[in-house]
């Protein structure tokens, strides 16, 4: 009888782990993409909250949680994130077509870009201060 314990409370907590499981999904990502995007920026990453933007107006709110002064510039191309032409350990802004930019955002500041008029698309966010980009500072965004 002692053995059949275990086995049914094991059961049962397998029975209420899963129906807790549906309520921690998230929200599906509104139709179009969305018209506002949270960037966050850190020693060497970007992560986007969305990589699917709505055409039209996009506002992003960019937030420096890293150690160094970092910016965000958009890029449109059809080229792959880690693939944009570099010279001289940055993106040669000449050779792709920067859409817009935050300069300098220090440390431990938020700032905002509003692109508006943003065409479907591929692009590419990037921070493009000195070897930033090749350590990784990078991420895609698509507009629909």
């Amino acid at each position: 009888m002692r053995a059949r314990l275990p086995i049914a409370l094991a059961a049962s907590l397998a029975i209420v782990a899963a129906g807790c499981g549906g309520a921690a999904t998230q929200a599906p990502a509104p139709a179009g993409g969305a018209s506002a995007i949270n960037a966050d920026l850190k020693e060497w990453q970007i992560k986007l909250d969305s990589s699917v933007g709505k055409a039209g107006t996009v506002t992003f709110t960019i937030k420096n949680g890293g150690e160094e002064t970092h910016e965000f510039v958009v890029v449109k191309t059809d080229l792959a994130a880690d693939a944009l032409p570099v010279v001289d350990d940055k993106v040669s802004e000449d050779a792709v077509t920067a859409v817009d930019e935050v300069e300098d955002i220090t440390a431990g500041s938020t700032a905002t870009l509003e692109l508006t008029d943003l065409a479907a698309g591929h692009y590419v966010v990037i921070c493009n201060l000195l070897a930033h980009y090749g350590k990784g500072m990078h991420a895609e965004f698509t507009v629909q």
